[in-house]
């Protein structure tokens, strides 16, 4: 054996030796990391982020006129609402109850009309594909400094979102139900009439869910 050789082995030794055959799966998550708060995105969403803006919402009616009364965005925001950043959005957890008007299912943006006791109407997005990101921005458990990662932190919100749609699916409200819906909604100051609401929690006045 040539000394060039010896000496090339030499060097080589230490990188071979560290050297593992991986499976497709691991290859995989090296190109692509697993998002480690997807692991429990079912226990999440069930035991903490439903829960949470159960707890956090207040009556349409009662929320809009505290709102409006407000001296300023900020401390509105601060008293009702949540934002992780100050660059953010507010978001604002709401429950709206009355009489489903109608429900539009001519687009996968379906949407439920309810008319509350003001005689107002709310919107409710009713899915299967529901917009926004109002739900994860209003989960107060994580905030992007949790991810890093805008890819992951976009996967999260969806995944939220196919859950809240899947909620509604099963609920599947009709005409002429009374029907008590919690959600959320997010702005960027304060609204005039009540925004369009990402549901999380739903209710008919029999009971059941």
């Amino acid at each position: 054996m040539s000394r060039q050789l010896w000496l090339a082995l030499m060097l080589l030794a230490p990188v071979l030796g560290g050297c593992r055959i991986v499976s497709r799966q691991e290859l995989a998550d090296l190109k692509n990391p697993p998002n480690p708060h997807m692991a429990n995105i079912d226990q999440t969403w069930q035991q903490k982020i439903v829960p949470q803006i159960a707890d956090d919402a207040r009556p349409a009616g009662e929320l809009m006129r505290a709102l409006s009364a407000a001296d300023d965005f900020d401390s509105a925001c601060i008293q009702y609402g949540w934002r992780a950043q100050p660059e953010n959005p507010c978001v604002f957890a709401v429950r709206v109850s009355g009489t489903v008007e109608k429900v539009d299912t001519a687009s996968r943006s379906g949407k439920v009309f309810i008319k509350d006791s003001r005689g107002e109407t709310a919107v409710v997005q009713l899915g299967p594909t529901l917009r926004g990101t109002a739900l994860r921005d209003g989960y107060k458990g994580v905030s992007y400094q949790d991810f890093n990662d805008q890819a992951l932190f976009g996967d999260f919100s969806r995944a939220i979102n196919e859950r809240a749609g899947a909620m509604m699916k099963t609920f599947n409200p009709q005409p002429g139900e009374t029907v008590t819906i919690d959600g959320v909604f997010s702005v960027w100051d304060i609204p005039a009439r009540l925004p369009e609401i990402t549901p999380a929690k739903a209710v008919r006045a029999q009971g059941g869910v």
